[in-house]
């Protein structure tokens, strides 16, 4: 279903044109405070604190606990038995395809409340398309929202070259380290089959922020030394935005072509050399810096009915895109406790493909991006 449906109406407007996009990041706790913010992150802490004060949230984040488990790759988990008891119950998934439904719930229905605000690309010819940002009301970091792209078509959950492209530029109106930008596909603990991406802040580190990665073929890689296989992306400074999006769209329709579940995330980080030397030339000073937006997006394997919120003890557990980037959100206090690197490891392997299917799509990606076939 495509046509427009009666969204929420805003004066709430946020424009921003591509002279907003920023590449300079805050790498320092002492850097984050809000007179270095951008205008883009104080409209949004401003907006999503009022809606604490007005208590639209199911709960709040102020008692969570947290801590990094020790390890090679630092990963953070909270103990936060609301996110699985307080939230709204997730739909039932049966393709990565499948229609939208508008009888389930969508982001059409969502209280005004907890709209923050409708994101205007103003350097983009005008359409009729709202993208609203909208509070997450089970959150699972400081400032998690959706992102809902032209939620008044109606759009199923399935990545658009748009809404790709609506996802790097909202990335580069922030100069917060910690923001990312996250999407499920269906059959990948989606819980709601209506457009939108995750957006959230984080105080700790990811360790792929700066992760090895290997060369598949012009701008793409992929990660080494991580307990998954994911394809990586580079978004630079003398990268064209557009270019991008289209080029991940192109893996992302081979996904949906090929019934392939995925999650698919957007953080800042170090440049995506396979070594420190290029041309010739010792890079080791650019490699370091917080320069580029590092897009990660994993093929998995897939979760078919309702997302399982019980217990991280069951097969069924919800490894979705938060997960795979390095945090989780533990629903009892004994598994907090006794959480290990090791765990986080097995939890990603039972949820990624077997390496040889993942090779074989490796090269299909190669074939699909290579010269011959760009357009």
């Amino acid at each position: 279903m495509s046509a427009d449906k009666g969204a929420v109406m805003l004066d709430r407007k946020y424009f921003y044109t591509s002279d907003d996009f920023t590449w300079h990041c805050m790498v320092s706790d002492e850097e984050q405070n809000e007179h270095v913010f951008t205008q883009f992150d104080k409209e949004i802490r401003q907006r999503w604190n009022a809606a604490v004060d007005a208590s639209c949230f199911a709960y709040k984040l102020d008692h969570v606990e947290g801590r990094v488990v020790p390890g090679k790759y630092q990963i953070y988990i909270q103990h936060n038995e609301m996110r699985f008891n307080k939230r709204r119950q997730p739909q039932v998934m049966s393709s990565v395809s499948q229609p939208f439904n508008p009888d389930k719930f969508n982001f059409t229905k969502v209280k005004s409340k907890e709209v923050l605000f409708e994101l205007c690309p103003h350097h983009r010819s005008p359409g009729d398309e709202q993208n609203l940002m909208i509070i997450n009301i089970s959150p699972l970091e400081y400032g998690h929202c959706l992102l809902a792209p032209a939620v008044n078509k109606c759009l199923p959950q399935v990545l658009t070259e748009e809404s790709i492209l609506l996802a790097l530029e909202t990335s580069l109106l922030s100069n917060h380290l910690g923001f990312h930008v996250g999407f499920n596909s269906l059959c990948a603990h989606a819980s709601v089959n209506h457009l939108h991406l995750h957006t959230w802040y984080s105080q700790y580190p990811s360790y792929l922020e700066s992760a090895e990665v290997s060369p598949i073929c012009k701008d793409v890689f992929e990660v080494r030394n991580y307990p998954t296989n994911a394809f990586v992306f580079e978004l630079a400074p003398e990268t064209d935005v557009c270019s991008l999006a289209r080029k991940i769209h192109k893996v992302t329709t081979y996904f949906i072509e090929n019934e392939i579940a995925h999650n698919f995330h957007i953080m800042r980080g170090t440049r995506c050399y396979s070594n420190p030397q290029i041309n010739g030339a010792v890079c080791q000073e650019d490699a370091q810096r917080y320069s580029v937006l590092r897009v990660f997006l994993w093929p998995r394997n897939p979760v078919h009915g309702a997302k399982d919120l019980s217990s991280y003890q069951s097969e069924r557990r919800p490894i979705a895109v938060y997960e795979f980037a390095g945090s989780l959100a533990i629903n009892t206090k004994e598994k907090y406790d006794s959480f290990t690197e090791e765990d986080f490891c097995a939890y990603l392997s039972r949820a990624s493909l077997a390496e040889e299917v993942f090779i074989r799509h490796k090269e299909a990606i190669r074939e699909l991006l290579s010269v011959k076939n760009a357009t």
